[in-house]
């Protein structure tokens, strides 16, 4: 996919335009809008149209419905008004755009099987960062919804940091010699894909490339 929507990340380690890639790759409409009183949810991926999508309103304090047409992604306002949580909104919208690309199907299926409608068809996303082991506390493999999430979570971090590009990375860095070069790795990447420190150390655990 990302040969196809934007072959220059595989080859140059560099951001990925991950709006760019929900609207125009993908076709969805992006949105803002603050989601609850306290952040619950950061993002919502909205499969069908909906007339009762509830959303917070900060002015009045209250909830309202919102209408929103399907292949609607829309992210947690206060993501957008904090520019310190830049890293937090860009994950989520990969997290949603992963949603979108691999889900849609499931959650359609999901509002027809249990007759309910409007934003049953809807993928909430709460403010909680991946591991990427894809097992529970137990070391059992995910099941259900939470094996979904952990899909979305993956492909998020495989659009945020692809593979050939941090492999490109840890070459560069790797063979200066220092013990601490992992340390200068998740920096690099830090500012290289325009990610978090626990993005970038989730997804080089995630390749085998940090040392135990």
């Amino acid at each position: 996919m990302l040969r196809d929507f934007s072959p220059e990340v595989l080859l140059k380690a560099q951001p990925t335009d991950i709006d760019r890639l929900i609207t125009h790759y993908m076709g969805f409409t992006l949105e803002y809008q603050y989601l609850s009183h306290n952040q619950v949810y950061l993002g919502i991926t909205v499969f069908d149209d909906t007339n009762t999508l509830p959303v917070y309103n900060p002015e009045q304090n209250r909830a309202e419905f919102l209408s929103v047409k399907k292949n609607t992604i829309i992210i947690e306002g206060t993501l957008a008004d904090n520019p310190n949580l830049i890293h937090r909104e860009r994950f989520t919208e990969g997290h949603e755009a992963s949603h979108g690309l691999i889900h849609p199907e499931y959650y359609q299926r999901k509002a027809q099987i249990a007759s309910l409608h409007d934003y049953s068809s809807c993928g909430y996303s709460k403010p909680c960062f991946p591991d990427l082991s894809g097992v529970d506390g137990s070391g059992k493999r995910l099941k259900g919804e939470a094996w979904l999430e952990w899909q979305a979570n993956y492909l998020a971090s495989v659009l945020l940091m692809p593979r050939s590009s941090v492999r490109r990375l840890r070459n560069l860095i790797e063979p200066k010699g220092s013990p601490f070069w992992y340390l200068e790795l998740i920096q690099t990447m830090v500012e290289v894909f325009n990610v978090s420190e626990e993005a970038a150390r989730v997804r080089l655990i995630s390749l085998n490339y940090l040392p135990i």
